[in-house]
């Protein structure tokens, strides 16, 4: 069961309907408005994870663009504007004043599914974000006054308020992401938007019209550089980039302007751009997969961040900062502290700061029976396997799938919170799940 609800404003009551059918054939739950009274009527009564939206509304006090406006001073719901008049003015103007997404009528039925699931999709990562940084999880990698993790305080607290591109390198779980939004708060864009995107989990087809967005076969879509307008554009793993791809964002960051694929339209380019690596970017250049014009383009001030390992003076303040965070009504979770120092003394952290948090979280779900050695008795069988004599990339394959279902089976299925564990986004995982060919029944 999808469990998501959806609010159809539109006043041909045949094509509202069939949206509806749509939608229900997909396991959305749906109410049908036909005015922009009876719009605010439904929205004021309920919490819809979507608003499919028509320009056009006879008999109607608001049309299309006004129900947008009043619903924008109040509410972040996805919208996906529809119009059977529409042209690129109308479709520019809705994106303006907030809409997700612009379908013109007639639309496939893939079409809109398609939207539909995408806007849901990306609005739901961006609540879990928020829902985050309310929560501090974006803040521990800073708690501890070691000298190499104040000597990132220094660094960040010199360039946040510049404008200077920024590449930052540390190994996975160091929390470069942290770093990224830090530099975010503290700079004159923290009013605009940060959007983070993970190259390396991008598809190779897709990347461009991701980053520059679109205007195709009735569709329009906005690029993360356009929404990233006043804000921050965070790209992780940026190494990962195809060159043709290196080569558009070269042209970018020179004109300092764009223009969606598709379209001739140019748009200004007004946002920071922050960059990170788990890869020496150099040793990418020698190699030819990584553009050194590009390189010094982004690498203009670089912030190279310590492993777990490599700053256990911390560890204590780590370690007492993720028991608060995760005890919940758990008040008796102090004890885990000397448990957990003792148990990993002479631990080398190869997950660093996120290992150290998923341990910690999972002390506490399980309680003071929790074992370890039995919770991955499944992984040590996979570890005696004879995967030596496969290809790396087969062997890895292999890894990722026995590694992907264990977890997916260790929280019963439940998608948001293997997603969590793992340090992945809930999006990225889908699409993982499914290269992989794990299509077990996945609860959100």
């Amino acid at each position: 069961m999808n469990n998501k609800t959806i609010l159809i404003i539109d006043d041909e009551i045949d094509i509202a309907n069939n949206i509806r059918a749509i939608l229900k054939d997909e396991n959305y739950e749906t109410s049908i408005a036909y005015n922009s009274t009876e719009a605010f009527n439904y929205i004021t009564k309920n919490n819809y994870n979507l608003i499919i939206l028509d320009v056009w509304l006879d008999n109607s006090e608001l049309d299309g663009i006004g129900i947008l406006q009043k619903l924008r001073e109040t509410s972040s719901t996805p919208v996906i504007v529809i119009s059977g008049h529409g042209n690129i003015e109308m479709a520019v103007k809705a994106i303006k004043e907030g809409a997700n997404e612009f379908i013109e009528k007639p639309f496939s039925t893939e079409r809109l599914l398609l939207s539909v699931s995408r806007s849901i999709e990306l609005y739901e990562i961006k609540s879990e974000n928020d829902l985050l940084k309310q929560k501090g999880i974006y803040d521990y990698n800073f708690i501890g006054n070691s000298i190499s993790i104040n000597k990132v305080k220094n660094i960040i607290k010199k360039v946040a308020p510049t404008t200077s591109r920024v590449m930052i390198y540390g190994d996975s779980g160091t929390g470069k992401d942290i770093v990224a939004r830090e530099i975010h708060r503290n700079s004159k864009y923290n009013k605009g938007p940060f959007i983070a995107i993970n190259a390396a989990l991008m598809e190779p087809e897709n990347i461009e019209k991701e980053f520059f967005g679109y205007n195709e076969n009735e569709v329009s879509k906005t690029g993360y550089l356009e929404a990233a307008s006043n804000g921050t554009i965070f790209i992780d793993e940026v190494g990962e980039m195809p060159l043709q791809t290196q080569a558009k964002i070269l042209r970018v960051l020179t004109d300092k302007s764009f223009t969606k694929m598709g379209d001739n339209k140019i748009i200004d380019l007004n946002c920071r751009i922050i960059c990170s690596s788990i890869q020496n970017l150099e040793t990418l250049i020698e190699e030819g997969s990584f553009r050194k014009d590009l390189f010094h383009r982004l690498n203009v001030v670089s912030i190279q961040l310590p492993k777990l390992v490599e700053r256990l003076e911390d560890l204590d303040d780590l370690i007492k900062y993720f028991v608060e965070l995760f005890k919940g009504e758990n008040t008796n979770s102090a004890y885990l502290i000397p448990i957990i120092k003792s148990k990993y003394i002479n631990y080398d952290w190869p997950g660093n700061v996120r290992e150290l948090r998923n341990i910690i979280e999972r002390h506490i779900i399980l309680g003071e029976k929790y074992d370890e050695e039995n919770i991955y008795e499944e992984e040590k069988e996979f570890s005696d396997q004879n995967v030596i004599s496969l290809p790396l990339k087969n062997a890895r394959k292999v890894f990722e799938k026995h590694y992907l279902q264990s977890q997916i089976n260790r929280f019963d299925g439940n998608i948001s919170k293997t997603a969590s564990f793992i340090g992945m986004e809930r999006s990225a995982l889908h699409r993982k799940l499914k290269q992989l060919g794990i299509t077990e029944d996945l609860k959100k």
